[in-house]
């Protein structure tokens, strides 16, 4: 069923959406914890908010825009698999990202040159949306076999897995329904509406993990955290 989302009212979602993507960076610069992982998880929301607000724009005005699409969610799913590798400890569970990743990209080139051209890549992004929901439960369940699993929500892993989950779970079916869809007045109003609300809420999400700071121990990790207080 569409959403009757009025045309200011889409806007102001829209607007939402942008200034939200920018919030987790500014908290970023203000963070402390700069650890290798966050850097790929920092490039990803650079890319996605350079991506909404200047260079779709552009790709829109020239006739590029489901090229980009396309290009955008490689990029996407290599800096997010690459952030959550590198948090996993199972040499099994890096082998399978390493594997899957394979294969995906491998079918996306296919599925690049069989679909149209002014397609959008629908069946790419359900897989990528698939794949990162996957190792984001892969992440989640190797840290709750911890010790300190009680207070994983100390950590700003936590918040962006979570962030994560529900970004690519809520907006799944809106991507899938979206290469035969898009460009159908009142399915665009639905679009803005779903994915600019789940992108609203996985950025409150991701700005929370850059807000949480862990009690300092005598000997911090930094990776996974330790047991300590949640402060904000």
């Amino acid at each position: 069923m569409a959403v009757n989302l009025p045309l200011n009212l889409k806007d102001f979602f829209i607007q939402a959406t942008l200034i939200m993507g920018l919030v987790p960076l500014a908290l970023f610069f203000f963070n402390k914890r700069k650890e290798t992982g966050f850097y790929f998880f920092i490039f990803y929301l650079l890319n996605a908010s350079l991506s909404d607000i200047i260079i779709t724009p552009i790709l829109n005005n020239n006739g590029y825009l489901f090229i980009g699409l396309r290009i955008y969610t490689l990029i996407e799913y290599t800096l997010l698999s690459v952030y959550i590798y590198i948090y996993l400890n199972s040499n099994l569970l890096k082998k399978l990202i390493l594997i899957t990743s394979i294969l995906f990209f491998s079918f996306s080139i296919f599925d690049f040159f069989k679909s149209k051209s002014q397609s959008f890549d629908s069946i790419p992004s359900g897989i990528e949306s698939i794949l990162i929901i996957s190792y984001c439960i892969f992440f989640l369940f190797e840290k709750i076999k911890e010790p300190d699993s009680l207070f994983l929500y100390n950590t700003p892993n936590f918040w962006i897995v979570v962030g994560l989950i529900l970004y690519f779970a809520g907006t799944f079916f809106l991507y899938i329904y979206s290469q035969n869809n898009l460009g159908n007045p009142e399915y665009d109003k639905t679009y803005a509406f779903v994915n600019s609300s789940f992108s609203i809420l996985k950025n409150v999400l991701f700005s929370i993990a850059f807000l949480v700071k862990p009690q300092k121990t005598d000997k911090p990790d930094l990776r996974y955290g330790h047991r300590q207080k949640l402060k904000i």
